[in-house]
């Protein structure tokens, strides 16, 4: 089995900063491993153990990169994040149709949306797991759809007292209810949709966001 000296710490992981540099063909070998296994036996049937053995590399060798095994799964799952172009490059409306069209993608159509129900469970009870994907993969992406609001209010395409958290959670929170809860498909139309819906509760020129007139 292939092996390497001690590598320097990555994020999330547990490799101390002496050693020669580490090997970018290793990690990325462990890594779609690590994807492999969760889309065959899940979080709960994953183990450290069988990721080595698969990817050819030695167990000291993962662990001198990763903690353990739910620092190696949510590094493993980073690796589909992958944003489309420029989110900041649009109007708000382009902007936020292209963020739900990326979460759409990742919800349905890689490693990381087959596997989200377990690894929801598995959050329950690994406080460890649930901190690593909180920080690694839910904050990320929630920052950037944040900063897409606050764009379109900061360019007044939405009006000033914008609540952005409604707005994301009224974006997102549908999608993860269909992939955790309910198993519906997403229909086309869902962004422009959603995206409608915000607004005409929020956008600057939506009836409600124009003074009223003074009578007389």
């Amino acid at each position: 089995m292939l092996d390497d000296a001690r590598a320097p710490r990555r994020p999330g992981g547990h490799g101390s900063g002496r050693g020669r540099p580490r090997d970018p063909e290793l990690d990325r070998r462990v890594l779609e491993t690590t994807l492999g296994l969760l889309a065959e036996v899940g979080y709960g049937g994953l183990t450290v153990a069988e990721v080595a053995r698969r990817a050819q590399v030695g167990k000291p060798a993962v662990y001198r990169r990763w903690a353990g095994k739910s620092q190696l799964v949510v590094e493993a799952l980073v690796t589909q994040l992958r944003p489309q172009g420029d989110a900041g490059a649009g109007s708000v409306v382009e902007d936020l149709t292209g963020l739900i069209g990326e979460l759409v993608h990742l919800l349905t159509r890689t490693p990381l949306g087959r596997v989200l129900p377990g690894l929801v469970s598995e959050m329950a009870t690994d406080p460890v797991l649930a901190e690593s994907y909180r920080r690694l993969i839910i904050g990320p992406n929630q920052q950037r759809w944040w900063s897409a609001v606050e764009r379109g209010i900061g360019r007044g395409e939405l009006v000033a007292e914008t609540d952005v958290d409604a707005v994301v959670n009224a974006l997102a929170g549908p999608l993860y209810l269909r992939v955790l809860i309910t198993g519906e498909p997403v229909p086309d139309d869902y962004a422009a949709t959603a995206v409608g819906m915000v607004l005409a509760r929020y956008g600057a020129t939506a009836p409600h966001s124009r003074p009223m007139e003074k009578e007389g």
